[in-house]
């Protein structure tokens, strides 16, 4: 709990000083064609493989601005993501103790739309990739570890705010990683 706020405040804090300085200074179309963001992202885990209840995962994408289509832009990009699930039952008779650790990559492309609202990105998209579980149990099983993989389908929406020209926030729901993640969008103008 306490690494979560302590996330949470780095990000207020990165938010504070740069909304007075920044703010209505970002770009009128961030994803336009040839530019390209590089987003960081957390949220709760999406267990692949196993596992229960609340597990971090941790992203990382990717998008290029490719094509126009409309009034909006085509992107084509990369994910990769990891989640950690864990379970430990503990009582005088037995001790369990079960971790799944799952990796993933994902190629993926979306809609990007920003509703002529300077610095504002939405977009909405679906990707295709595989993942990686790996299962290791310390308990009844002592010793027993396992690994998995399988087709991933990611099927996503979200949204973008940049303060500057540079940097800015985002919020992602769907499936792939994570159920839904806030982080940092980078943006890397052509």
């Amino acid at each position: 709990m306490k690494n979560r706020i302590t996330i949470f405040l780095f990000l207020a804090l990165i938010a504070g000083f740069s909304v007075p300085s920044f703010s209505g200074n970002g770009p009128l179309d961030p994803a336009g064609k040839g530019n390209g963001i590089l987003g960081f992202g957390f949220g709760p885990g999406i267990p692949f493989y196993g596992g229960s209840g609340f597990g971090p995962a941790i992203v990382v994408h990717y998008d290029h601005g490719i094509w126009k289509a409309g009034p909006g832009t085509i992107s084509l990009g990369g994910q990769i993501g990891t989640s950690f699930f864990w379970y430990h039952l503990s009582s005088r008779e037995v001790q369990y103790r079960y971790s799944w650790t799952n990796l993933g990559f994902v190629f993926r492309g979306a809609y990007h739309y920003g509703w002529n609202i300077p610095s504002l990105d939405t977009y909405a998209g679906f990707g295709v990739g595989t993942w990686f579980s790996m299962y290791n149990n310390d308990g009844y099983d002592s010793g027993r570890k396992s690994s998995h993989v399988g087709f991933l389908p990611a099927v996503f929406f979200g949204g973008s705010y940049f303060f500057n020209n540079l940097i800015g926030v985002n919020a992602e729901f769907g499936y792939n990683f994570a159920y839904a993640t806030i982080g940092l969008n980078f943006r890397l103008p052509k």
